[in-house]
């Protein structure tokens, strides 16, 4: 099975695995789909997008629009509109990718990208990972990296 994710949704979706899901919230039907898939499917692959991924097409906020936005066809939410959340979001993206060595349309498996995250980005209260969760999603991320770790049985380093 493949996930299509925006490059910072992989931390989110980590820290709400190790929570064993999102209870509210109006990405909470998205995150949740990718969690339930991780617990049916362990071996899934990550498709890295641009656009909106199988998070934000769950989103109680996206809405149809002929025009569509600046994260896909035919859909806009309040993040499109708001030029400050698209500039955030992008420079995450970019920064994301950047430590992962990963670009747009890659193609790897949720245990390494769960490495690769435990590596290259330990600590989202970095500068740039504010839209990864920041260092209030902190506590919850190394919760979720620690479980996915156990489940792929990844060792510390």
């Amino acid at each position: 099975m493949r996930i299509r994710l925006r490059p910072y949704h992989p931390t989110y979706v980590v820290g709400w695995f190790g929570a064993g899901g999102m209870a509210e919230g109006f990405t909470k039907d998205g995150i949740n789909y990718v969690v339930e898939a991780i617990e049916r499917d362990p071996e899934l692959e990550i498709e890295l997008v641009e656009s909106y991924d199988d998070v934000c097409v769950r989103c109680t906020r996206r809405v149809e629009s002929p025009a569509g936005s600046v994260w896909g066809e035919s859909h806009t939410c309040p993040s499109a509109e708001d030029p400050q959340v698209v500039g955030a979001v992008q420079k995450t993206n970019r920064v994301v990718l950047q430590r992962l060595g990963l670009t747009f349309g890659a193609i790897i498996s949720l245990r390494d990208l769960v490495s690769l995250l435990r590596e290259r980005v330990p600590d989202l209260g970095e500068p740039g990972l504010e839209e990864a969760g920041g260092a209030c999603f902190q506590e919850r991320y190394e919760r979720g990296l620690e479980e996915l770790s156990r489940l792929y049985q990844l060792r510390a380093d």
